[in-house]
């Protein structure tokens, strides 16, 4: 049951976005340009060498094609759904108040370990391109803390803002890398018989299991999709546009992927070994003489940043409403319910957010301040918190498509249409994913599954004494 604070205390606005809000949450909370840049190198090599080497353009669509069947589901839920617990909310539903708030915990975790990456990732940009622009060194941690109060100014003014702003940067970011791209694919000195020849032979020589490795990291890059139902409570229409939101995302990204993975490919001729060696395939080329010039390497530096800047800002609203969904159902503690008495934005949750990651941060320079010899000295925590959050998110997004084939199963409930194979198709990726993820933990990574079980074990036992309790 819902419980709403005194004086309207836990109402979010309703009514103000449309669809072009909705998808413009969805679209930044996946972080594209970041994504693509990032991930594409993983998929060719994967780890160790393994993945789908010159293939990486079909193995990013054969996951679009996994994650149409993950996003039907979600898009299912949200037409039985208008609150803006997201996956939460589903899982409540679908599973029962225990293990949905189990699960909705676990993946809320999930959420704030991948926020506070993209927060150490935008540091890390944030000083690289002071660097290449005016030859000025910015500590990572002085951007980082800069970016998060540019962020708390932006949702405290009130949610059309923020999705405004993240469209524009959305907008702006995506088409300059895709003008690039083409511009790479159309004077790259090779054909197309080149390039299938290519790719055929990555396929044949990594096999089931390249394609496999390739799909882990391929799937990574549409998490952050399903935050466009954390708007559903300030949607005009929900039941319509945060459906049609998750399907045009994954339509928009996987188009987008395949364009930036395909020139990064045949910027390099199709040389999978020159593409694992570069940490951001694209940007490379932009640095080249062949490519581009300093001035080209620093404008897309510069937009690949602010789209960074607009996924942390969608994780920030999905984070905040999420949390506050949790309060009001008795999850979490009542105050971060609280919103704003004008713009009806979360307050509490927001705070609790922004000012814990600020202190996270500092934390993390203090403790580990000349410990990158290798690297930025925030690395060792980058790993880790990426592979919780990997982890998490394949345990969340399998426990929802599990729970949709028990919820929709029920007598009294219309079938949805294809949900039964979208659901097992979306299972099976998930387990296979997570089981990979899970196997290529080790080292400062290896305690990542036991803390996994214990918030689960720990979130369980709570509610099961709660409803004791009651």
């Amino acid at each position: 049951m819902t419980h709403y604070l005194p004086g309207g205390q836990g109402r979010l606005m309703r009514g103000r976005l449309g669809l072009s809000d909705i998808v413009a949450q969805a679209v930044s909370g996946v972080g594209p340009v970041y994504s693509s840049l990032v991930f594409v190198p993983l998929i060719a090599g994967g780890d160790g060498g393994v993945g789908a080497g010159a293939g990486v353009s079909v193995c990013i669509a054969l996951a679009a094609v996994v994650m149409v069947a993950i996003a039907w589901v979600f898009a299912t839920f949200a037409r039985q759904v208008d609150t803006p617990g997201s996956l939460y909310d589903y899982l409540n539903l679908s599973l029962g108040p225990r293990w949905g708030r189990a699960f909705g915990l676990l993946f809320y975790s999930c959420a704030i370990a991948a926020f506070l990456n993209g927060v150490l990732t935008l540091g890390g940009l944030g000083s690289d391109l002071a660097r290449a622009c005016a030859g000025v060194d910015v500590p990572w941690w002085a951007c980082a803390l800069v970016s998060l109060g540019m962020i708390a100014w932006a949702v405290s003014r009130g949610i059309s803002l923020s999705t405004r702003l993240q469209l524009g940067i959305s907008i702006a970011s995506m088409l300059a890398i895709v003008m690039f791209a083409l511009w790479v694919v159309v004077h790259a000195p090779v054909g197309s018989g080149m390039a299938a020849h290519a790719t055929m032979r990555s396929l044949r020589h990594g096999g089931v299991a390249g394609v496999m490795m390739g799909m882990v990291f391929a799937l990574f890059m549409y998490g952050g999709f399903e935050g466009a139902a954390n708007l559903a409570e300030e949607s005009a229409d929900p039941r319509r546009a945060i459906p049609r939101a998750m399907m045009l995302t994954i339509g928009i990204n996987a188009g987008f992927y395949v364009i930036v993975s395909y020139a990064s490919l045949a910027g390099n001729m199709f040389d999978p070994a020159r593409l694992e060696e570069q940490a951001m395939p694209l940007l490379s080329l932009s640095a080249s003489r062949q490519w581009g010039a300093p001035a080209l390497h620093a404008a897309l530096l510069a937009l690949t940043l602010a789209d960074v800047l607009a996924m942390i800002m969608a994780g920030s609203i999905a984070i905040a409403r999420g949390l506050l969904s949790l309060a009001r159902n008795g999850v979490l503690p009542p105050a971060l319910a609280r919103t704003s008495a004008v713009r009806r934005v979360p307050v509490t949750a927001n705070c609790m957010l922004l000012g814990g990651c600020a202190v996270v941060v500092c934390l993390i320079h203090v403790l580990h301040a000349g410990h990158g010899a290798d690297g930025p000295e925030y690395m060792a925590v980058f790993v880790w918190l990426g592979t919780y959050a990997g982890l998490c998110l394949m345990i969340a997004w399998g426990a929802t498509c599990l729970g949709a084939l028990r919820y929709f199963s029920r007598p009294g409930h219309a079938r949805a249409p294809c949900l039964r194979p979208a659901a097992l198709v979306g299972f099976v990726a998930c387990a296979g994913v997570g089981g990979v993820t899970l196997m290529q933990c080790g080292g400062s990574t290896l305690w990542v599954p036991v803390l996994i079980g214990l918030v689960l074990c720990v979130a369980a036992l709570g509610t099961r004494r709660q409803a004791g309790a009651a």
